[in-house]
């Protein structure tokens, strides 16, 4: 037997020569365009029985049309329906029943989320229309509800959650396509009245309007008043450049062409609204074909797509950022390795020779031209954020005093500074040296934005952020934070220029004034630090970087004053260096050697295991956190730990790589030495560890 379309099943029957067909004349102009909504729709009459709805409504609710697509259907069938299925979650499902048809006639204006077992997001909106009954929308916020999961998540699960919502929005774009594709068919009329039609129709939250063949408009809802500030009155039998003006009526001209031709077409555009602000629409033209195939006029269907746009645009940022933090990161763990050799034997070389003249005018600016190259990598790994921390309890007031002498003399006398400190304690935990590096790296730049001088304003203040404000920021959580805004009255930023400001390399300073790195080494120090970072800036009119930092309730710790050692602290303990590279693995021997320590080595954690396990004896290990063959440092020092339990252990790496991350536990005792190091830097680590109490 053929079943009549869900659109005609719904049609009132007409009354021949009567209101009926003039109803049904109604009808045909609304029903075709809700049939065209993303959104379901569902209209039940005062006495809870269906009278009305949109094929997208048993889409989203997945209700067998064959059973439920009539008019008359009783609410309480779709309750028991659901309920018998488990869409309430356990629990009786007589009782469900009662209690929501108990509620639906009380006719109360309601809106709730319901999540289905399918995990289908649902928000359900309904509103009692006097008279008629109660018309409600059904809208599929899934995609939005896990796109906000994706923004707060931690950063370790980032990528791959950026990745599944790339796929996610790729899907939902073509699924787009094809329902837009599939928009042949029109809803005919809802019911009783032309009131009731209008009511309706205002209710959807989209613009719809109907123009005829003569190019007037027929029909139009209530959002036209709100987009273009003009009364129905006023639309109705005007021309579309009358309604939407000369510059929208030109960028529509097409696409009006190609619908009264009789081809279904989508469009894209800015719109301003009476109130100046500024919309993304999609819009979709649908023909009117009578049955001889004359194009009778087109549908006029729009939605606001602006958030959707955003979204998309900040997760595409994310992945762009993520991805060049991996390359970047990725490339300075081998620089890192490459360094530590050259630096080291530059070192080797000096002290060895450094009393013939002919050597040092040759190595000094070697050892000078590496330790530049290890700054670069420092700044690479900032971006990334897989620089070694080095995070403690800070004084933000404290440590911009401090600074305020440094920055004048940096900055030049044609520079006015002003800072602006808090009158409430601002403590947040980071890495105070980062920091000042951060500070001057953005005082810098304003510097370099005021070639004629100017004035830069730093500022430190509290503020409490809610999770509308922190949206993009998963390391952040809502509270407390301190704020550090540097604002310079410069030359500001072009939008293009803003969108790439933290990309590593990316600068406008021209060849040979600029790395590039400065706003990437704040980006990702900020971002490890479980900050924010913001830019406002607009071409002419100065620039203002904001750091949001959470704080903290723990006072700075009183540091000791420090005592330099004149020579490199040695030793005679036990020391096993464990390291794949074998020119890194050689300068640390010949280092630890020079410092009279006792020293084996291993090319990888199973050479190591296999010396510790022959009854070979360490008092330390030193070990790389990153080796491709065998157990990674990590597994080798927990077994380790297993094997010589009073053995200490010392790591080190051109980052702290995630595999640290992953082990919280063990990562919280960790000891750990950052590539490239020197003589002093690694004697001292030694001794440190090798010194503390058990």
């Amino acid at each position: 037997m053929h079943r009549p379309p869900l659109s005609e099943q719904a049609a009132p029957p007409a009354e021949p020569g009567g209101t009926g067909a003039a109803l049904s004349a109604q009808w045909a102009v609304v029903q075709p365009a809700l049939n065209q909504l993303d959104d379901g729709l569902s209209v039940f009459d005062t006495d809870l029985r269906l009278v009305a709805w949109n094929r997208r409504f048993f889409e989203l609710c997945d209700f067998p049309p064959e059973d439920f697509a009539r008019i008359g259907k009783p609410f309480e069938d779709f309750i028991r329906y659901n309920a018998r299925r488990g869409e309430y979650g356990p629990g009786d499902p007589e009782a469900q029943v009662t209690e929501r048809i108990a509620l639906a006639r009380e006719m109360l204006p309601h809106r709730f989320e319901r999540t289905r077992p399918d995990g289908t997001i649902l928000e359900i909106r309904g509103k009692p229309v006097p008279g008629i009954g109660f018309v409600t929308i059904y809208k599929d916020i899934t995609l939005t509800r896990l796109a906000e999961r994706e923004l707060t998540e931690s950063r370790e699960q980032l990528e791959r959650r950026v990745e599944e919502r790339t796929r996610e929005l790729a899907e939902l774009n073509r699924q787009l396509t094809r329902e837009v594709a599939e928009r042949k068919r029109a809803l005919e009329a809802l019911r009783k009245s032309e009131e009731w039609v209008r009511l309706v129709a205002d209710t959807v939250p989209v613009l719809i309007g109907y123009v005829d063949r003569e190019q007037r408009y027929q029909f139009a809802n209530q959002r036209f008043e709100e987009w273009f500030g003009r009364s129905r009155e006023e639309i109705l039998g005007s021309r579309p450049k009358e309604v939407v003006g000369p510059e929208l009526s030109a960028i529509t001209r097409d696409k009006v062409r190609q619908a009264l031709a009789g081809r279904t077409v989508e469009q894209e555009f800015r719109h301003r609204l009476p109130d100046g602000r500024a919309i993304d629409v999609h819009t979709s033209f649908v023909p009117r074909i009578a049955e001889d195939g004359a194009v009778l006029g087109y549908f006029l269907l729009a939605q606001d797509v602006t958030e959707r746009r955003q979204a998309e645009a900040l997760l595409r940022q994310a992945q762009k950022m993520k991805a060049v933090g991996q390359l970047t990161g990725g490339l300075a763990h081998d620089f890192n390795n490459l360094l530590t050799v050259i630096i080291g034997n530059l070192n080797l070389l000096r002290d060895q020779f450094g009393t013939d003249e002919t050597i040092e005018p040759l190595v000094e600016p070697a050892l000078g031209a590496a330790r530049r190259g290890a700054n670069l990598v420092r700044h690479l790994l900032a971006f990334s954020r897989r620089q070694p921390l080095q995070p403690r309890i800070t004084d933000v007031n404290l440590l911009l005093s401090g600074m305020t002498e440094l920055l004048q003399r940096s900055l030049g006398a044609n520079v006015a500074i002003e800072v602006a400190l808090s009158p409430t304690p601002c403590w947040v935990v980071a890495d105070p040296n980062q920091m000042e590096n951060a500070l001057l790296n953005l005082a810098i730049n304003a510097r370099d934005a005021m070639p004629d001088g100017g004035r830069l304003r730093i500022a430190v203040e509290r503020r409490a952020l809610g999770e509308a404000e922190l949206a993009g920021a998963p390391e952040m959580r809502p509270g407390d934070c301190v704020q550090l805004s540097v604002s310079d009255s410069g030359s500001g930023m072009a939008p293009e220029v803003m969108e790439r400001a933290f990309e590593p390399f990316f600068t406008t300073k021209g060849p040979g004034r600029g790395s590039g790195l400065g706003l990437s080494m704040v980006y990702g120090f900020v971002r490890q630090s479980g900050g924010q970072i913001a830019i406002e800036s607009e071409a002419g009119r100065g620039t203002t970087l904001r750091l949001l930092l959470p704080l903290s309730d723990a006072e700075p710790a009183v540091a000791a004053p420090g005592v330099e050692e004149a020579e490199p602290p040695g030793g005679s303990e036990r020391v096993l260096v464990v390291e794949d590279d074998p020119h890194v693995r050689g300068y640390a021997v010949t280092l630890l050697s020079a410092l009279s320590y006792a020293v084996r080595e291993a090319e990888d954690g199973e050479a190591a295991l296999a010396l510790l396990g022959e009854g070979g004896e360490a008092d330390l290990v030193l070990t790389d956190v990153v080796m491709p063959k065998g157990p990674n440092g990590i597994e080798l020092a927990r077994r380790v730990r297993e094997l010589r339990p009073d053995t200490r252990l010392l790591f080190m790496s051109g980052y702290p790589d995630e595999v640290i991350a992953r082990d919280t536990a063990l990562a919280r005792n960790l000891d750990f030495i950052a590539k490239p190091f020197e003589k002093r830097d690694l004697a001292q680590a030694v001794r440190d560890v090798l010194d503390r109490p058990r």
